[in-house]
């Protein structure tokens, strides 16, 4: 846009906001209030209004002969219009950081508010949430598996492994998009679980993947902020090793737990939309599926710390004073 453009644009913006608490104006009184040219009035107006209208700022009335009015809603919304007038004549960015992968769930700073990315994911959710038949802006193809198991000294409750997703901050099912140098969805199951799980290398005698179904689901992306359209093709991995190794962000979860709308691991929730609607669709839902490993896993040490948090400190605190009575006796 050029600098002329852009003081145009601001000077239709101030007469727009001045019009709070006066009647209702039409498009060729606000032409001639902001002193546009005739040729380009109509066609600037026009794109200005229908822009701006998108936040909700404006009114439309149609007067008795028939002639479209546009009113402003609100003293908020006028600021509104100056600011983004202010905004275009100072040449500054009201958004920006748009290269950042990535959203977080809210409280948000400022910053993360004003970044591109998490201003576009609050956006399209609340298009979503407006239109359940919104039109996604991006197609994604992808594979997530299954890993469910027994843990030693959980009541010999299932768990599932669950996976962090850095740019998304969200735990998920270890898996991932498809790349079009896989040779099938299987091939990419395969593939994420050895990318995933270090030190895991499949090994066809020993492991098996049963396709579980696709799923379509639309959502906001957290890694790209867009409705996204994702067909997910689950797979339940089967193994007769006793371990399975864990990669960095690997978490085993409650099978009461995973399909909780709530339910966060730490401050990390849950991406799990496409895996509940698989569980519908399932004999007996996730619940009726076998158990991915022979026996129990045992829990690392990271892991009863976390749990148990308060047990292990008094233990080390009883283990600390054990030692330091013994000390006396030593000398």
């Amino acid at each position: 846009m050029t600098e002329a453009a852009r003081m145009r644009t601001a000077d239709l913006l101030d007469c727009l906001a001045a019009q709070w608490g006066a009647a209702p104006i039409t498009a060729r009184e606000l032409n001639r209030q902001a002193g546009l040219e005739p040729a380009e009035a109509d066609r600037t107006v026009a794109a200005v209004l229908a822009l701006v209208g998108v936040f909700g700022v404006l009114r439309t009335e149609t007067t008795p002969d028939g002639i479209p009015t546009t009113a402003v809603v609100s003293p908020h919304a006028a600021y509104f219009l100056r600011g983004l007038a202010a905004y275009l004549r100072s040449g500054h960015e009201m958004l920006d950081n748009w290269e950042r992968a990535g959203t977080v769930a809210g409280p948000y700073t400022d910053n993360q508010v004003l970044a591109g990315p998490q201003f576009l994911y609050l956006a399209e959710t609340r298009r979503l949430s407006l239109d359940p038949a919104a039109v996604p802006l991006r197609e994604v193809d992808v594979v997530q598996v299954i890993v469910k198991a027994r843990r030693r000294g959980r009541g010999g409750q299932a768990h599932y492994l669950l996976q962090y997703d850095e740019r998304a901050r969200q735990y998920q099912l270890p898996g991932g998009h498809v790349r079009t140098t896989d040779a099938d969805h299987r091939a990419a199951a395969i593939r994420e679980l050895e990318e995933e799980l270090v030190g895991y290398h499949h090994d066809p005698d020993r492991d098996v993947l049963t396709n579980l179904g696709t799923i379509d689901a639309v959502q906001p992306s957290r890694t790209f902020g867009a409705v996204s359209a994702y067909r997910v093709t689950f797979f339940q991995l089967k193994t007769e090793s006793d371990r399975l190794p864990l990669g960095p962000g690997s978490h085993w979860t409650q099978e009461k737990q995973i399909l909780a709308p709530a339910f966060l691991i730490g401050r990390a929730s849950l991406n799990v939309t496409a895996l509940s609607q698989l569980d519908t669709t399932l004999p007996g839902g996730l619940k009726g599926l076998p158990m991915s490993l022979p026996g129990r896993l045992q829990r690392t040490l990271s892991e009863a710390i976390r749990d148990r948090p308060w047990e292990v400190a008094g233990l080390a605190v009883g283990v600390i004073g054990l030692a330091v009575s013994l000390i006396p006796l030593l000398l």
